[in-house]
């Protein structure tokens, strides 16, 4: 197995792609005024607990705690798909596909866990759904984030074919 590609720097590499996608969204935020909706916000969170859970995850594999990887990977995949499909369902409210009342499918996450008190600067919604003026080279942000998103996910299965095919 080649030594850029074992599980554990997979993982390291899914942790650092995750920061620096909330680098970048906190950057839009603070810097050029972008305000996250709901969704964007829900989707930050999905972004830190896979980071956290990749680091989780390489902290295991390099102190060979199997057992530890059992109950991480399916968090990690539930997290990075929860990511894809938040981002998915934000650009089908901008694009008019998905009319929504609401932005976010769980708009009441933040009464049992309230991260925007604590830390309003990153969880805090000021936007709103489905008006996104922001674009990058002229594609909207939220096509860019899916975009980045579905590499993150495509990295996660990656690393962990990899890591059961490293088992055998």
């Amino acid at each position: 197995m080649s030594r850029f590609a074992t599980p554990a720097t997979l993982l390291l590499l899914i942790a650092l792609a995750c920061v620096a996608m909330l680098g970048g969204a906190l950057v839009a935020q603070h810097l050029f005024g972008w305000e996250p909706c709901t969704l964007c916000v829900q989707i930050r969170l999905w972004l830190a607990l896979a980071a956290l859970l990749a680091l989780l995850l390489s902290a295991a594999s390099a102190a060979r705690q199997t057992w530890l990887a059992f109950l991480a990977w399916p968090l990690l995949l539930a997290a990075t798909g929860m990511a894809l499909v938040d981002n998915t369902h934000v650009v089908l409210i901008e694009l008019g596909i998905m009319e929504s009342f609401s932005c976010s499918p769980f708009p009441f996450y933040y009464q049992w866990l309230p991260l925007h008190e604590y830390w309003p600067g990153v969880f805090m919604s000021g936007g709103v759904c489905g008006q996104n003026d922001y674009t990058i080279l002229g594609l909207p942000f939220t096509l860019w984030t899916l975009l980045s998103i579905a590499a993150l996910a495509a990295l996660v299965l990656f690393s962990l074919w990899r890591s059961i095919r490293g088992k055998r």
